[in-house]
């Protein structure tokens, strides 16, 4: 399978769950863990692993682009390389407290 074939059946499951498209407000990520279980069952599906390698802060807390990225590969016999996977949390709460609500925007390379 192609890489560009794997990665729009990932972005097309996203799409119809609709986890990239709101803010969230919680304190347990439950943003992060619906999307994580879109990705997931279609890795599963195509019989290949995903891996974290690192969540980092990035940006000052309080001030604009504070942000959290999560990192992840994408691995399969069948692809020719393993898939970069970001899915970065962007906050955008109040300046009392800018991690109140939060954003996810996912990215594969």
């Amino acid at each position: 399978m192609q890489k560009r074939t794997f990665t729009n059946r990932i972005y097309k499951a996203v799409e119809k769950s609709r986890s990239t498209s709101h803010i969230y407000r919680d304190t347990d990520w439950r943003g992060l863990s619906f999307l994580l279980s879109d990705i997931n069952g279609v890795v599963e599906n195509l019989g290949a692993t995903l891996t974290f390698i690192s969540s980092d802060y990035e940006g000052v807390l309080g001030e604009c682009g504070h942000r959290k990225v999560y990192r992840y590969t994408i691995s399969s016999e069948e692809l020719k390389a393993d898939i970069d996977v970001q899915i970065v949390a962007a906050f955008c709460g109040t300046m009392a407290d800018p991690m109140g609500a939060y954003d996810l925007t996912l990215l594969m390379n």
